[in-house]
């Protein structure tokens, strides 16, 4: 959840000071900037930040979303998405932006709308995290208590009495060995 919530604010940052720096401005100038040169500088945090957050976070959690999977799931899952999902993600967030510049003329035309498209997946990444989240902690939990059952069973279990007597070495209070049955 991270990640997402790291480019939410940082996207959100920046397509507000392209979007509606005007008002800024005055305050901005203080400063020695422009709403432009703000939205450069939170957009090299926002490139920062979530690549951080990608390679630290987001990467370690997917690999962990495999693991209550079985074998087989596991290797198909980890195929889906590394083969299909993630070159046709980047491929779509290509397609897409092309396709707003071509229809509006130009990358700052289409910014409005690129801010708008960011949000919805955005959020529509926060709310498949959440859900990730419920079914991985529901499995995470029916794996322990499948474990403490198992354990409470082996614990219980009363120890099994020997069939027969064996042979047992018994050390005598003469100190030489000897066995008895």
């Amino acid at each position: 959840m991270i990640t997402p919530t790291v480019l939410l604010v940082t996207g959100v940052g920046f397509f507000s000071l392209l979007l509606f720096g005007q008002p800024l401005t005055p305050m901005l100038a203080t400063m020695g900037m422009t709403p432009l040169l703000a939205a450069v500088y939170v957009g090299a945090l926002q490139n920062i930040f979530s690549k951080s957050a990608k390679y630290s976070l987001f990467d370690p959690c997917k690999e962990m979303a495999y693991i209550p999977l079985d074998g087989d799931m596991k290797l198909k899952g980890k195929a889906a998405i590394d083969v299909v999902c993630n070159p046709l993600g980047k491929s779509g967030g290509a397609l897409i932006q092309q396709f707003l510049i071509l229809i509006f003329g130009s990358l700052a035309n289409s910014t409005p709308y690129l801010g708008g498209i960011l949000l919805v997946i955005v959020l529509a990444w926060l709310g498949a995290a959440r859900s990730l989240d419920k079914q991985f902690s529901s499995l995470a939990k029916e794996d322990l208590r499948k474990e403490m059952s198992e354990k409470e069973k082996a614990e219980t279990m009363p120890l099994k009495e020997p069939e027969a007597a064996t042979d047992v070495l018994v050390e005598q209070p003469n100190g030489t060995t000897g066995t008895e049955s």
